[in-house]
């Protein structure tokens, strides 16, 4: 089981990441639509922040993860001797 305060430090910190790096990339005077969004930067900060967005959801409690929900431990039985 994983602490909910690390989903929503490590979700928010993977947003942020995604957002800073979108606007941060380096971009030449004159460059296209396609020079400047469809690039290997982009889709890493798409990943990033599809990342982030789903620990966040985890830490809400809105999803179970790619795994699910883990099964219980077996019922124990008392044991008579």
């Amino acid at each position: 089981m994983i602490p909910n305060w690390f989903l929503y430090m490590a979700g928010f910190s993977m947003v942020l990441l995604a957002i800073l790096q979108l606007m941060q990339r380096p971009r030449r005077e004159g460059d296209g639509l396609y020079a400047r969004f469809v690039n290997l930067g982009t889709i890493w900060s798409l990943v990033c922040f599809a990342v982030g967005v789903g620990l966040l959801l985890m830490a809400l409690g809105y999803w179970q993860g790619p795994l699910g929900l883990g099964t219980p431990p077996p019922h124990k039985v008392p044991r008579y001797h």
